[in-house]
């Protein structure tokens, strides 16, 4: 029973990741909070959606969706800079999967 729930749960995760990295996903590690504005430094090239107007989505290491549409307020070079109400519950030095969010998905 134990080890169905354990091979569930590891199916889970690599969904998420799978379908995180169909969209684009990439790794980022927050650089820096300032009240509801978070920067975060992606590792390689922005993709498309990573722009100013967009929205994204963070997954931490556990498979936890901690972002949702969150807003993209601007980027310099491969950090984005985002709007959140969540900023809060973030910790500099933490890093998360990224891929693209919707609008709609509100933070």
């Amino acid at each position: 029973m134990i080890k169905k729930l354990i091979l569930s749960l590891v199916i889970l995760a690599f969904g998420l990741t799978a379908t995180m990295a169909s969209d684009g996903a990439l790794t980022g590690k927050v650089v820096a909070i300032d009240g509801n504005q978070v920067k975060i430094e992606a590792a390689g090239e922005l993709p498309s959606w990573a722009r100013k107007g967009g929205h994204l989505r963070a997954v931490n290491e556990a498979g936890k969706l901690v972002l949702r549409g969150a807003k993209i307020t601007g980027s310099e070079g491969p950090v984005i800079i985002l709007t959140t109400t969540k900023a809060n519950e973030l910790k500099v030095g933490e890093t998360f999967t990224l891929g693209k969010g919707k609008a709609s998905a509100g933070c």
